[in-house]
């Protein structure tokens, strides 16, 4: 009989038995099992002949203490790839038979989920597949956290939606003020509601006021020294300013008609 029949293939122990070793490590049909030394304390690996691959422990090492192997002999199952498996989605392809190596296989969602991941896979010969198998979610986001001191307005949370912040009054918005619900997943983080303070609104007009008198003030102080050097009195100053003052109110009534 060829080996790749014999349902369990057994290589000897490498090391002298003795009393003071774990029992004879338990048989896994379709497999090739080896054990060593490694840190003073028995080791035993499994590797699955072609065609088949292992599910659980590949390596049991066995207690010093208790003489136990530390996990349960693990198995191996036809196909040399585990079975591709996507909740809420189907496998795209018409093959009933186990998974064999370089297979590649396509992945579709079922109605009302989106893929996430890649649409096809390949089982390697590490027994694995590549890109990693996706998963299928809904569309839908959860609902955002509602800022302290404001709110939000949204029609709804699924997929291309758009839910968008407000604060209360005296709070100013800081961050994105309308998030979109992108494959179940908010394009941002949601904004926080901050307290406007006073003194960021009152100081800079208050300070925009005293510059204006000062400009104003400088400007008169300026033209009454002109007027004193040109020996001008105050009374000629007042009687030029009226006959500006009549000018620019004739100026902006023919401009006004």
């Amino acid at each position: 009989m060829k080996s790749w029949l014999v349902p369990c293939i057994l290589v000897a122990w490498l090391l002298p038995a003795s009393a003071d070793h774990c029992l004879d490590p338990p048989p896994v049909n379709y497999s090739i099992l080896i054990v060593t030394a490694r840190e003073e304390r028995f080791v035993v690996t499994y590797t699955c002949i072609s065609g088949y691959h292992l599910v659980g422990k590949k390596e049991l090492f066995c207690n010093k203490t208790s003489l136990e192997w530390d996990s349960p002999a693990p198995t191996c199952l036809l196909g040399h790839c585990p079975n591709p498996v996507v909740v809420n989605g189907q496998l795209n392809s018409s093959k009933l038979e186990p998974v064999s190596e370089e297979e590649v296989v396509t992945f579709s969602c079922g109605t009302g989920y989106i893929l996430k991941g890649s649409n096809w896979s390949q089982c390697q010969k590490d027994h694995s597949w590549t890109p990693p198998l996706p998963i299928c979610i809904t569309g839908e986001c959860k609902s955002p956290q509602r800022p302290k001191n404001g709110h939000f307005k949204a029609r709804d949370f699924n997929s291309g939606s758009n839910t968008t912040f407000y604060c209360d009054d005296g709070y100013q918005l800081i961050g994105a003020q309308t998030l979109q619900c992108m494959d179940g997943e908010w394009s941002d983080e949601p904004p926080i509601c901050e307290e406007i303070l006073e003194a960021t609104t009152e100081v800079p007009v208050k300070a925009e006021k005293e510059s204006e008198r000062n400009n104003i003030c400088e400007s008169i102080q300026k033209l009454m020294q002109c007027q004193k050097d040109k020996g001008k009195t105050l009374e000629e100053l007042k009687y030029s300013l009226e006959i500006k003052k009549l000018q620019l109110e004739k100026m902006k009534a023919v401009m006004s008609t």
